[in-house]
């Protein structure tokens, strides 16, 4: 793993100057947009009948509710992992803005996988969807290495360090991807609950990774 030294052929925007700042308001202006589009993927409202009673109504929306939950705590989570990772940085570069650009991109687009996630039970809806936030998860690694390899963090991990808190980062989508075989292999529902495994797998590798790396 190279050096985390700074790229003196890149642009740097110090902490503090207006790049900076209008990087992290467009950063985060996009996260709050694509948790506001969430709420229009709720259309089966528009089904006669859907609210004669909760029953109806569950039988219209349920899996569309599920669906934005779902996809509602995953964009939360990565705008809080972005907001500690930027906090984290004394500069930015253009290359990282790049490839943070990348990344809302499929943020931006996870409103409309969660529409076919809650729409449709078939196994492309489900690898569309677990697709786009493995991409999601990946990036957030590519950033980063990115940053301690072009010398923006503040306080710099060693190599050691910086490994293992990449093990958490990839976990996400390496669960996730090995989810879209099982979709067209064995079901849609088994894929989607193979994703629950996240809830105890993902804090467990963190207290493993903050015990070999305090």
């Amino acid at each position: 793993m190279a050096s985390n030294s700074p790229d003196p052929g890149a642009p740097r925007f110090p902490r503090g100057t207006p790049e900076f700042d209008r990087a992290l308001a467009f950063f985060d202006a996009t996260y709050a947009v694509a948790l506001t589009l969430l709420v229009t993927t709720l259309d089966g409202i528009q089904v006669p009948g859907a609210w004669a009673d909760l029953a109806a109504l569950w039988a219209a929306i349920g899996n569309e509710i599920v669906a934005f939950f779902l996809a509602f705590a995953i964009v939360a989570f990565y705008w809080r992992s972005n907001h500690a990772f930027v906090a984290r940085l004394h500069h930015l570069s253009g290359r990282l803005i790049t490839v943070n650009l990348v990344l809302l991109a499929f943020v931006v687009l996870l409103p409309f996988s969660t529409d076919a996630l809650g729409e449709h039970q078939e196994p492309l809806a489900t690898a569309v969807f677990a697709g786009n936030v493995a991409v999601i998860s990946s990036t957030e690694a590519v950033m980063s290495l990115l940053a301690w390899h072009r010398g923006l963090i503040s306080a710099p991990p060693s190599p050691r360090r910086i490994r293992l808190e990449l093990v958490p980062q990839l976990v996400p989508p390496a669960f996730f991807l090995a989810s879209i075989p099982v979709a067209f292999l064995v079901s849609s529902s088994a894929a989607r609950l193979s994703w629950l495994a996240l809830v105890v797998l993902g804090p467990v590798v963190g207290i493993l990774v903050s015990r070999r790396a305090p």
